[in-house]
């Protein structure tokens, strides 16, 4: 009491630390003006908000070395580019109203589009993708933005949520629904998908072996679907549990060292001692590898300003052990595919021919023209060169010696020999490792200049540019201008017979050599 009879009338009690003033010790303070430049930045929309600008000076200037597609093509693929992904998506070929879903999309809801969005999206609003079998894939002339936007189109959209949910359609991009096509799924087949998240291409491998049960019983079919991330199996299974299938089973590992797995013939032979389990061999491998994705720019904006050449260097050996493993995985007889959603083609060409260098005459790249006959798509290029810090090679030897362990002969159509592809440069560090699961710990610039057969063009410059050896023409590419869609790659390979032991130990021993030789020159630099 003293003590406050004291204190001058001015001074407040001293707070707790942390504990809020009161108000009534004070009245409230008077609204600040804003600084003019505050006002003005308030009123201006934040650069944040703005969407991100569809240009990228290094990818116009990439694929124009590239030459992707023909000069004359080229405002034609840029422009289609910095268009809004059309939507599409596909029906459940083995859902039970089939039939009512497909005659309510042709009867009512195409006509109804029709008529009530023709000015927006032309005369074909809503229509079947020709190369899609029996009419279940569906293209809408209008974005998935403006689907959700468009009052007209509030119906329609419910319709497809609630489908959706309840698995009868899946909203997928159209050339995302074609690699699992080229597979050739057939009743029994026991099928890896190797790289399986977010699960649209798994729940079409799931419609598949449904569809071909016979009627009455569950298929005998298996789907493994595989991701390396544990979040991403979250993502997997609740788009896939749609299905309700008992012959799905999702695993979590790095797919370039996926396990084998053994089989038993019959339940009650599994905890039998003299029954021995037969290995696990997979009719089908769905090889849909991680990528730079440059292929998807049309609805994925912000690769425009992330984009860089030094992308597809970063993906390639992870590429090539993923497929590699795929291929000791499938059975003799079996089919693989290989896709990326990249032009790249150090991410598709070049790792196609190094599947096949590997592999010797164990496996054959298939000329699968004959297949999706409306599907429209582009051969696959037999040459390009390859650029690092701004300086094109066109064959390793050209390679800078401290560059050599970066730009691998693997990237050069020229390559020849898996020893070559893989020699150890023991007085340089090592950047390149098989194990890392989706991105490597050097930033460099990766640009091939691919020169056409058919489907392209020879480059003016090519008169010293080395041709693959392989029949790299069967594989093909889609490109957004041609269909109105994304970018595609696609590559079917047959196995005609067990790998050669040899040819895989030795490359084993490289890796090795490589990894251990990397650990070393860290410690040194430490």
């Amino acid at each position: 009491p003293e003590e406050a009879m004291h204190r001058r009338p001015q001074e407040a009690p001293p707070l707790e630390r942390g504990a809020p003033e009161s108000l009534w010790r004070r009245g409230p303070r008077p609204p600040r003006s804003p600084a003019p430049a505050a006002a003005a930045a308030r009123s201006e929309p934040s650069t944040s908000s703005l969407p991100p600008p569809l240009e990228n000076a290094a990818f116009e200037e990439y694929y124009k070395e590239q030459r992707i597609v023909h000069e004359e093509e080229w405002d034609a693929f840029m422009s289609v580019l910095r268009k809004p992904l059309p939507a599409t998506f596909r029906v459940n070929a083995s859902c039970r109203f089939l039939k009512d879903i497909c005659s309510r999309l042709e009867n009512d809801f195409r006509r109804s589009l029709e008529n009530e969005v023709s000015d927006e999206c032309g005369e074909y609003a809503l229509s079947p993708l020709p190369w899609y079998p029996g009419n279940l894939a569906w293209h809408l002339n209008l974005s998935r933005k403006q689907l959700r936007k468009n009052p007209a189109l509030e119906s329609f959209h419910e319709f497809l949520k609630h489908e959706s949910e309840v698995g009868n359609v899946t909203r997928q991009e159209a050339v995302s629904m074609v690699p699992p096509l080229f597979l050739n799924v057939q009743a029994g087949h026991h099928i890896l998908d190797m790289c399986a998240a977010p699960g649209s291409k798994t729940f079409q491998l799931l419609e598949m072996i449904h569809q071909s049960k016979e009627p009455g019983l569950l298929p005998t079919a298996l789907v493994i679907a595989n991701d390396l991330k544990v979040q991403r199996c979250d993502v997997l299974i609740h788009n896939t549990k749609r299905m309700c299938t008992a012959n799905l089973i999702v695993t979590n590992h790095e797919a370039q060292s996926f396990p084998s797995c053994s089989l038993a013939k019959d339940d009650s032979e599994a905890y039998k001692d003299h029954c021995k389990p037969q290995r696990l061999e997979f009719d089908r491998v769905l090889c849909d590898v991680p990528c730079s994705g440059d292929g998807t720019l049309r609805k994925s904006h912000d690769l425009w300003r992330k984009w860089s050449s030094s992308m597809g260097n970063e993906f390639h050996l992870l590429q090539v052990n993923i497929a590699m493993r795929g291929i000791a995985l499938l059975k003799v007889g079996g089919r693989m595919v290989y896709s990326t959603c990249s032009m790249n083609p150090v991410e598709n060409e070049a790792v196609v021919a190094e599947l096949l260098r590997r592999s010797g005459s164990s496996v054959e790249l298939l000329d699968v023209s004959t297949e999706l006959r409306e599907l429209v798509r582009r051969p696959g290029l037999g040459t390009w060169k390859v650029n690092d810090r701004g300086s094109w090679f066109q064959t390793h030897e050209d390679v800078p010696d401290s560059r050599k362990n970066v730009i691998l002969p693997s990237m050069f159509p020229s390559s020849t020999s898996i020893h070559e592809s893989h020699k150890v440069y023991n007085s340089f560090d090592v950047n390149s490792e098989y194990n890392v699961p989706f991105s490597r710990n050097f930033n460099i610039e990766d640009t091939n200049n691919v020169n056409c057969d058919t489907g392209g063009i020879s480059s003016s410059n090519s008169a010293q540019s080395l041709d693959s050896k392989f029949p790299l023409h069967r594989c093909m590419r889609i490109v957004p201008h041609d269909q109105d869609g994304g970018a595609f790659f696609i590559a079917v390979i047959h196995k005609l017979s067990l790998l050669n032991e040899n040819q895989v130990i030795k490359v084993r021993k490289t890796e090795n050599l490589l990894s251990k030789n990397r650990t070393v020159k860290l410690q040194e630099q430490n």
